[in-house]
């Protein structure tokens, strides 16, 4: 029974491994059809809804595998914390923009957890950056920004009908996520 277990989870991992690296892959709005996604993974389609009850639960597992790997990996280094903020918040607009996408849309209690682990590492790199004053409302500044940036990434369309910035569009979204570090941190990129 143990080894079946392992077999099953290992299994999973490889599918959204699999998966994660198609996604990756796309760009925004192509189809996921299940068969794309077993061709992919090397599996029988039925097995999609064998391990993960549907297409729309294993995508959900692939971006949560995605954000997990941005929101969790970003380096803490003294000497380049004010570009690790900035790839980590180019990363999280992108895989969010992705989740999107495919049509997901995260749930309030799903973006709250999602915006408070991030404005977490932000402020502790923040701290690295030396830039950090606990009493002048920096954490405040910090979920602000990675509220707008989710919310920017979470509806792409809208975000751009009324700022005219397409976050879709690597060149914007990289400008937007440099001038809130700027106004974060009082300097520029």
């Amino acid at each position: 029974m143990f080894s079946i277990n392992m077999r099953s989870t290992e299994k999973k991992r490889q599918i959204i491994h699999k998966t994660v690296e198609m996604l990756s892959s796309m760009e925004y709005g192509d189809e996921i059809t299940t068969r794309s996604i077993a061709e992919n993974a090397g599996i029988n389609p039925a097995m999609v809804n064998y391990y993960f009850g549907s297409k729309d639960n294993l995508l959900k597992s692939a971006i949560a595998s995605m954000n997990g790997d941005s929101f969790a990996e970003a380096p803490l280094d003294r000497s380049s914390t004010r570009k690790a903020m900035f790839d980590f918040l180019v990363r999280m607009c992108e895989v969010s923009t992705q989740f999107a996408g495919y049509g997901f849309s995260k749930d309030a209690a799903s973006f709250s957890k999602d915006a408070l682990e991030s404005s977490s590492k932000i402020i502790e790199m923040k701290r690295l950056h030396g830039s950090f004053a606990p009493n002048d409302g920096d954490e405040i500044a910090v979920f602000k920004i990675v509220c707008l940036l989710m919310t920017a990434a979470e509806d792409p369309d809208k975000f751009a009908k009324f700022t005219g910035i397409d976050v879709r569009v690597k060149g914007q979204l990289r400008l937007l996520v440099s001038k809130q570090l700027d106004m974060l941190l009082g300097d520029s990129l």
